[in-house]
């Protein structure tokens, strides 16, 4: 009998050992830190205030209010919002993602640093591992403003590529190609179409957009 009742319990006590790391881990792990607020004034981190010196993680939303601003460093290069911006913010090798839902941002990578920026269906990211300086602004669900002060941005939606070149400046309107063709008597069929790229080039802003901006962020005393 004392020898059932020593079995008895160690069993007991190998089946309890084994679910205790279950048990122990938590249901939803926290994801990984991707950056941090170097300054910020009228900020948020996700549905927190901050003013500097907040742990960004994988999937916050960084938000500016009317009047506010805010640096951060995201896993090496820093990414500056203008008044009125809201993105959320993903990880990647040597860099993140972001995807701009409003506002003005300035984004400065240097060599071998990468980002890439989502915005009204297309993607913004540096040409190679260049160093880039470059400020977009979603004006709406179909118009953006890009300007390139460093190295050049290659923008792609679907099969649609281009290059925006370091010192200029364009006005992308994204709108629909036009369907082919009805059939007789306008009863179709219509075809469905893909969006493409209007650029316009904006004279005289490039130079001007951003510049403080970027000597702040390429600045050897910045934090």
């Amino acid at each position: 009998m004392h020898t059932l009742r020593n079995a008895g319990l160690i069993i007991f006590l190998s089946a309890a050992l084994a679910g205790a790391p279950l048990m122990a881990a938590p249901a939803n792990p926290a994801s990984a830190p991707l950056g941090v607020v170097l300054q910020a004034d009228g900020a948020k981190v996700g549905a927190d205030a901050t003013s500097g010196g907040a742990t960004i993680y994988d999937g916050d939303r960084l938000q500016t209010q009317g009047g506010g601003t805010m640096r951060a460093t995201l896993g090496g290069p820093q990414l500056y919002l203008r008044s009125g911006t809201s993105t959320q913010v993903h990880g990647l090798p040597n860099g993140f993602s972001a995807d701009l839902t409003e506002g003005t941002v300035v984004i400065s990578s240097t060599q071998g640093q990468t980002f890439q920026l989502l915005a009204d269906g297309a993607t913004i990211r540096p040409v190679g591992t260049q160093p880039v300086v470059a400020q977009v602004t979603r004006i709406s669900a179909s118009v953006l403003q890009l300007s390139s002060n460093r190295g050049a941005l290659e923008v792609t939606m679907g099969d649609e590529v281009k290059t925006v070149e370091a010192g200029s400046s364009y006005r992308m309107e994204i709108a629909p190609d036009a369907s082919s063709d009805p059939g007789p008597q306008g009863n179709g069929p219509y075809h469905t179409a893909r969006n493409h790229f209007i650029w316009i080039a904006i004279i005289g802003v490039s130079a001007a957009a951003g510049v403080g901006v970027w000597r702040a962020l390429v600045s050897p005393s910045a934090p």
